[in-house]
């Protein structure tokens, strides 16, 4: 039996294409754009939040007074922790500065970053970040003078619980809409497993030492087809008023795209929602972020505690709803469901998890 690019079976016979093809009916039916108001979570005095905090949402929507005012907070970038990083277990990437590109969606005047340590298994201290625009397609260098420290409750560090996040505060940082942004972390201790998000499709750097401020590009002579430690971008936008979260499986996080040219297919729908935009269309000013993981299933999680590729079920508060002023959801889940389990899959569980996305979305207004 061959096997599907999300692991699963593929080539399945005559009576499961048949279940399939019924059960992606319903999925379509049911999982189409969900309306919803953006929720807050809960956060502690230092911007961290643990394991507990987490399942309650993002959170960090009403924190300290930013250095930042007008306009509308909406997520520009977006990438689900999957698991922790193969070859981190012991050491983390200690001593090292770890510089993610990242490709926004909309513009701002201000933003904020989410930085994960939710698969670690120790506090993970990161003693300084950073974040700029990039000087271009693949390079590590920064647009001279757009480098911005960043600071996390009015420090320059964070120690991030095992299994929590942290927000930086709000920073004043012209952000480019479509263009990519370096956000830079230094730790320099070991913290167990580095969280990541394994198919960025994005080529990213790392450098020895501490060099999060660096704009020449330089000491990054390390390259990485993964995103580690960040999972958001968040920007105060006056060209976007809500945030359009997609969540989905490999084919949304765009496992077989082309490694730096963004064209996923959220990638697409931003392009064709801001086209419209400046065509003079009645369209909606939204943002679109990423919320997929390959391989990724409604109702079951992977292994490990936390569990990797959670399930979209459990996952849904903080990737979806903890983003900021979401006003839609787009749900394309379901058939690694079906194709994981073939022959026992329960079409009725599977929708029934979906609509219970549904109801959790629109219970937040």
């Amino acid at each position: 039996m061959t096997r599907g690019r999300d692991g699963g079976a593929g080539a399945p016979p005559a009576k499961q294409r048949a279940l399939l093809a019924a059960v992606v009916a319903a999925i379509m039916a049911v999982a189409a754009a969900i309306y919803v108001g953006a929720g807050v979570g809960v956060e502690s005095g230092d911007g961290t939040r643990g394991r507990d905090a987490l399942a309650g949402g993002r959170g960090a929507q009403n924190g300290p007074a930013a250095p930042v005012a007008g306009g509308t907070w909406v997520a520009s970038w977006a990438a689900s922790p999957v698991g922790g990083e193969p070859g981190t277990e012991t050491g983390g990437l200690a001593g090292r500065s770890v510089r993610n590109v990242v490709h926004t969606s909309v513009g701002g005047t201000g933003a904020r970053v989410t930085l994960s340590n939710l698969y670690g298994q120790a506090p993970l201290t990161v003693t300084h970040a950073s974040i700029a625009v990039s000087a271009g397609a693949g390079t590590a260098a920064a647009v001279v003078d757009s480098v911005r420290p960043l600071a996390f409750a009015g420090s320059a560090g964070v120690v991030i619980p095992a299994g929590g996040e942290a927000v930086s505060d709000a920073v004043r940082v012209a952000v480019p809409r479509d263009g990519d942004v370096l956000i830079t972390t230094y730790s320099p201790s070991a913290s167990g497993p580095v969280t990541y998000h394994p198919h960025a499709r994005q080529i990213s750097y790392v450098a020895d030492g501490e060099h999060t401020r660096d704009a020449t590009g330089v000491p990054y002579s390390g390259e990485s087809v993964v995103w580690r430690y960040v999972s958001a971008l968040d920007v105060l936008s006056d060209e976007a008023e809500g945030t359009v979260v997609v969540l989905g499986d490999s084919l949304t996080d765009g496992i077989s795209s082309t490694t730096g040219t963004n064209r996923r297919w959220p990638d697409v729908l931003s392009d064709r929602l801001r086209a419209a935009v400046g065509d003079g269309r009645d369209v909606p000013r939204y943002s679109v972020v990423n919320a997929g993981i390959s391989g990724n299933q409604v109702l079951a999680d992977g292994l490990g505690r936390p569990a990797e590729n959670p399930s979209g079920v459990n996952r849904f508060e903080r990737d979806v709803l903890g983003r900021p002023n979401v006003r839609v959801v787009v749900v394309v889940l379901g058939i690694n469901d079906i194709l994981r389990t073939p022959g026992v899959a329960d079409p009725g569980r599977i929708v029934g998890g979906l609509r219970s996305l549904v109801e959790r979305a629109h219970g937040r207004g």
